[in-house]
């Protein structure tokens, strides 16, 4: 499975040049605990979270005697450089990053232009995957493409197993590629 399967999109992004202010009220209109940030070309350059802007809005309200001044742009609180991938890496290696890294989400980009999000929420959303729903989806969209019942359907631990396709049929290109496309389904097996 790749980040392009479970990646949340169109994903809310904000420009560098807004203000913290704006970016709290994006924050908390878009759902999102992060929000990639982006240039004035729209191409990515940081990632600023409720962590970024909490420390930055207490650490000014610490600051007693601190000079009155403009207030923060969201350059000025985001964190860079920021951790991105494509959408064709895999969920397993974004996942590990994320873990590694104690990162709450990873910006999905083509080239430097952001195009989703996978989130922590995302992975917890993959991994509370119903078995019976994924075989019920997969055998719901080869029935629509072939009839009713005409291979039989097993999923186990992240492999699908369709049976009865024997190995000269021509259809198995398409019954791989209906099946894979299920979230969850992480590999396909065709058996006679």
């Amino acid at each position: 499975m790749r980040a392009r399967d479970i990646m949340s999109s169109p994903v809310t992004t904000i420009d560098q040049a807004r203000s913290v202010g704006d970016c709290l009220r994006e924050i908390a209109r878009s759902g999102f605990s992060v929000l990639p940030v982006v240039d004035e070309q729209k191409r990515l350059v940081g990632i600023v979270s409720e962590g970024d802007l909490l420390r930055s809005g207490f650490e000014r309200l610490s600051q007693e005697h601190a000079p009155e001044s403009t207030e923060q742009s969201v350059a000025d609180v985001m964190t860079q450089p920021v951790v991105a991938m494509t959408e064709d890496v895999a969920v397993n290696d974004i996942a590990s990053e994320m873990l590694r890294s104690g990162l709450r989400a990873v910006p999905i980009v083509r080239q430097r232009d952001v195009i989703g999000v996978v989130t922590r929420q995302d992975l917890i959303e993959l991994l509370a995957l119903d078995p019976d729903r994924i075989v019920d989806e997969v055998r719901h969209r080869l029935d629509i493409y072939g009839g009713p019942d005409l291979w039989a359907v097993g999923f186990v631990d992240g492999t699908l197993t369709v049976s009865g396709i024997s190995e000269d049929d021509p259809e198995r290109g398409v019954v791989t590629a209906l099946a894979s496309t299920v979230p969850g389904v992480d590999e396909v097996r065709l058996r006679p």
